[in-house]
């Protein structure tokens, strides 16, 4: 009995974080959106700001998700883990998330494999 729950609530835990939420597209752009809120919930020491955005990390979301002024958010993430987790947790809270944006570091695509000798 014991290991049934336990073997249910570590499915909970990877269907929260990885399974992706449906009815939430990705976006490629960030300029048309209007009457939205921009919330980024990337760690605070990431050193990209995006203009206009409110920041407010995935792991401060349940206490400060009162500070959002808008219901209808697009959410900037990191990760898909990040975004996954954040969507559920905004939908939690009623809010309508609009969409979703990757923003990955500017050099991770730049960086390329050395083969040494």
């Amino acid at each position: 009995m014991i290991y049934t729950v336990i073997a249910l609530f570590v499915l909970y835990a990877l269907y929260y974080r990885y399974v992706p939420v449906r009815g939430v597209k990705e976006l490629t752009s960030l300029s048309s959106y209007e009457h939205v809120t921009l919330l980024d919930v990337r760690d605070y020491n990431e050193k990209d700001e995006m203009n206009g955005a409110l920041r407010i990390p995935v792991a401060y979301l349940k206490r400060h998700y009162q500070a959002i002024p808008n219901r209808q958010v697009i959410v900037i993430a990191k990760s898909h883990l990040e975004k996954n987790v954040a969507i559920r947790l905004l939908r939690r809270y009623h809010f309508s998330v609009q969409g979703y944006y990757i923003k990955e570091h500017e050099h991770a695509n730049a960086l390329k494999m050395v083969k040494c000798h």
